[in-house]
């Protein structure tokens, strides 16, 4: 039996955060006293769309042994809702978590919801390039693309109509560009035009690859870690969890892998953090091998992987070969975002988004300039991707 998230009419005041818990509270803890007790309520991070609050209940007396319990509150910028499908988002999220790969959702709100802890640290940019943590990521990710839906569609056209998708979600972003000014209008049919280029480079007359369900928005930050000790060996992966689902969506593999190693860079876009070729293989290999790995245990077979199902050296090339080709989408996808977020920000959310569409997009023209050979001088990006 289906189990329906609550949904309580009310507005979540970030300036009073504690008594705004209080309003979920019954929903927060169920089955609790929550008055016999502490509710403690501290800002975990501000994203670009969206600020983190983790809430927790720590029982009343001085020798209560009840563990303190520990919840997440998602509470939503503003003006967010016109790059974000809020119901689409907690449909995904339900989706994940009847998968066991996201916690469970406890509670909806008018502009947020609620949802149970999960225990790890945040990775950082500087983390991300350890081989313990990127190993886990891959197996992760490895993890959701072989338990979640695949959809196989065979035109060039249904990909691009298909929803949810990166596809049409770019080009629902197009759409809302602002056009109040001849330059603004200019500019949107510069990235129409671009949109339409991206469609036959990519897809042509045979988009070969299915659509995963992705997450869509694996920077640094998304990424948990769960499982890290000193005297782990370096080679011994990391136990990962992913969280912040408002992007998740169906993208091909190569846009998942692309965008989280343009992801590496960080929010500051420091290029020189990109994974190069070689680390780029190894990520790529350890994420097939997971992958067929998950889907063979899925499938019951059981004992040691035979050499047959292990990944060969050409599908490890053909899928860099695709990841490749997706390297400058990201730029263009995510620009787009932030072009319609620095009109609609209202300020509540302290992110130069102006500027961080520049720099998306830059990435973009970078790519499109290599591949055209039209650029002379070879920017940072792109060096730095074709290092060995």
């Amino acid at each position: 039996m289906k189990r329906e998230i609550p949904y309580v009419q009310y507005v979540f005041d970030t300036s009073d955060t504690e008594g705004s818990v209080l309003q979920l509270a019954p929903f927060l803890f169920p089955g609790n006293n929550f008055t016999d007790g502490t509710i403690r309520v501290s800002k975990l991070c501000q994203g670009t769309t969206n600020a983190l609050f983790k809430v927790s209940r720590q029982p009343a007396g001085p020798h209560c042994q009840d563990i303190a319990v520990k919840v997440l509150v998602k509470v939503y910028g503003e003006g967010t809702e016109i790059t974000i499908d809020r119901e689409k988002e907690l449909q995904l999220h339900k989706i994940l978590s009847d998968n066991q790969l996201a916690p469970d959702l406890l509670v909806r709100f008018s502009n947020g919801h609620g949802y149970a802890f999960l225990d790890g640290t945040a990775c950082s940019v500087e983390e991300i390039a350890e081989k313990r943590i990127w190993c886990g990521v891959a197996r992760e990710l490895a993890n959701w693309h072989a338990v979640l839906p695949v959809v196989n569609v065979k035109l060039p056209g249904d990909v691009v109509d298909f929803e949810p998708s990166i596809w049409s979600t770019a080009k629902k972003w197009l759409d809302a560009l602002p056009s109040n000014t001849e330059k603004q209008r200019a500019k949107k049919k510069l990235l129409h035009g671009e949109f339409q280029y991206l469609k036959k480079t990519l897809l042509g007359n045979d988009p070969r690859q299915s659509l995963v369900f992705g997450h869509g928005d694996l920077l640094c930050g998304n990424i948990i870690m769960q499982s890290l000790s000193v005297n782990d060996r370096p080679e011994k992966a990391a136990s990962v969890k992913f969280i912040d689902y408002e992007h998740s969506t169906y993208c091909p593999p190569a846009f998942e892998l692309a965008n989280h190693f343009a992801e590496w860079a960080g929010f500051d876009c420091n290029y020189n953090l990109l994974p190069t070729t070689s680390t780029r293989v190894e990520f790529i290999r350890e994420y097939l091998q997971a992958h067929r790995d998950i889907t063979k245990e899925r499938h019951g077979t059981d004992g040691p992987t035979p050499p047959s199902s292990r990944v060969t050296q050409a599908e490890v090339d053909q899928v860099m070969a695709d990841v490749d080709s997706f390297r400058g989408f990201p730029g263009f996808y995510w620009g787009l975002c932030a072009l319609i977020q620095a009109q609609a920000s209202t300020g509540s959310i302290d992110f130069d988004y102006a500027g961080y569409a520049e720099k998306r997009l830059q990435e973009y023209w970078a790519w499109r300039g290599a591949v055209s050979g039209a650029n002379e001088a070879v920017s940072l990006r792109e060096e730095r991707w074709t290092a060995p």
